[in-house]
C-alpha cells in the first residue's frame, strides 16, 4: 500500500473534491472551520463506491440510515463513508476497484462520499495518495 502513494485510484469513477483534508472554512458560514479528516468527494448519485486496494473488509459501521466501510491494507486503512448500501460483508478480500457499495444522496439529489485513509490511528491526506 505505502508505495503505492500518488497512484491510488479515486474511490468513484467520477467526481470532484467538494471539501478538502484538515481545516477548511464551513462550506456555508464562511467564518468558521471545520476539520475534515479526509476528503468529500461530489459525485453522481447512486455512483459505486470502490475500493482503491487490495484489502480486507475490517469493519461495517451503520450510522443512521447510512453506512461506512473500513478496508485494511496491512497497518493502513482506508475508510469510505455515506454509503447508501453495502455489497461486501466484514472478513470479505477486496481487489482494487472493486465496488463496497453505493454512495448516499441527500433529499436534493447530491450524493458525496467522505474518503479517509489511516496508518493505525493516526489520519493521512488523501489528496497525496490518489492519483491525479
Amino acid at each position: 500500500f505505502k508505495g503505492n502513494k500518488g497512484r491510488l485510484p479515486w474511490p468513484v469513477e467520477r467526481g470532484v473534491i467538494s471539501l478538502g483534508y484538515g481545516d477548511q472554512p464551513h462550506p456555508v458560514y464562511k467564518s468558521i472551520m471545520v476539520h475534515n479528516s479526509g476528503v468529500d468527494i461530489t459525485t453522481d448519485a447512486n455512483a459505486s463506491v470502490r475500493a482503491v486496494f487490495k484489502g480486507e473488509v475490517s469493519q461495517i459501521q451503520r450510522i443512521g440510515n447510512k453506512f461506512a466501510v473500513l478496508v485494511k491494507h496491512g497497518d493502513y486503512f482506508t475508510i469510505y463513508h455515506n454509503l447508501a448500501s453495502v455489497s461486501v460483508s466484514e472478513g470479505d478480500m477486496v481487489s482494487a476497484k472493486q465496488t463496497l457499495g453505493k454512495v448516499k444522496a441527500d433529499a436534493d439529489g447530491k450524493a458525496v462520499v467522505r474518503f479517509m485513509i489511516s496508518q493505525n490511528s493516526t489520519s493521512i491526506n488523501p489528496t497525496l495518495w490518489l492519483n491525479r
